[in-house]
């Protein structure tokens, strides 16, 4: 499977999509135009909130059906890490090491099954790929809704270890391991500031690895890398500018706030991925 499905590498728009046949070059710049817009709310929320760019950019590009699943996963790891990096500049002394270290144990170690897993379903189970992470992402956002306030104690250790392999598996699957994170962590008893560099540290963790398995076993994205690392150097510079744009003007919300804005995100993105797997 090529790019060439989604317009690509083609001159006309395929057949099913039914409109008018614009020529290659067009639908070339209307796939990237998506693809950067995409690329740059994600980058804006996740730096407010401290999740939802895998989840934003993934469903996004499978609503749009401008990138196969795995190509989008691909482009969604590689430019997440600059998105958490420089989320994290200057602030890294903000990081639970000790919480970070607990998720990271188990997490890194299921990362890979779900990257292999991913690789092996392939494009023509996205469906139910997609369907089946629509679920998980609202049994977590039903978990957060009921249980919105932060505890007055740390969960216990084994607490974190599970959530931390679902983080990885998701994260080896959809390159969008958000969702266990986030229900965790919002609900021990820390400040915002260090809910948000933990979850980046963790990402960015989780993000190496995973492109470090892409890079050793492509799968099928391997096909077109050289498109997809193309695209991923244009984004690059809009993931910076639009992150920096969140650190330096944050909307004018309180914490809570913040955390109501992470749940919708996440019901939104349920609800698309869940739809589009049943239809």
């Amino acid at each position: 499977m090529t790019l060439s499905r989604y317009g690509l590498a083609s001159r006309c728009l395929p057949t099913r999509y039914h409109s008018p046949p614009f020529c290659g070059e067009l639908m070339a710049l209307w796939q990237l135009v998506a693809i950067m817009m995409s690329l740059a709310l994600a980058s804006y929320i996740q730096t407010l909130t401290g999740f939802a760019f895998g989840l934003i950019v993934m469903g996004l590009l499978a609503t749009l059906d401008v990138l196969p699943v795995e190509s989008a996963a691909l482009l969604c790891a590689l430019l997440s890490l600059f998105n958490n990096a420089m989320a994290l500049r200057g602030r890294w002394r903000n990081i639970d090491l000790r919480l970070a270290r607990r998720l990271l144990t188990t997490s890194l170690l299921l990362l890979p099954v779900g990257y292999f897993l991913s690789t092996w379903l392939g494009e023509e189970r996205a469906p139910l790929l997609g369907l089946l992470l629509g679920i998980v992402i609202l049994i977590a956002c039903i978990a957060l809704l009921v249980q919105s306030k932060p505890r007055e104690t740390l969960s216990p250790r084994w607490h974190f270890h599970i959530d931390g392999a679902l983080s990885g598996l998701m994260g080896g699957l959809f390159a969008a391991n958000g969702p266990p994170l986030v229900v965790m962590l919002y609900r021990q008893p820390m400040t915002l500031v260090a809910i948000r560099c933990t979850l980046f540290g963790v990402f960015l963790i989780g993000g190496l690895v995973r492109m470090g398995l892409s890079i050793a076993s492509p799968g099928r994205a391997g096909d077109h890398l050289n498109e997809l690392l193309l695209i991923g150097a244009a984004g690059v510079f809009v993931v910076i500018a639009f992150t920096e744009l969140a650190r330096r003007f944050p909307p004018p919300l309180s914490d809570h706030h913040l955390r109501q804005v992470a749940y919708a995100i996440l019901l939104v993105a349920s609800g698309n991925l869940i739809i589009k797997g049943l239809i």
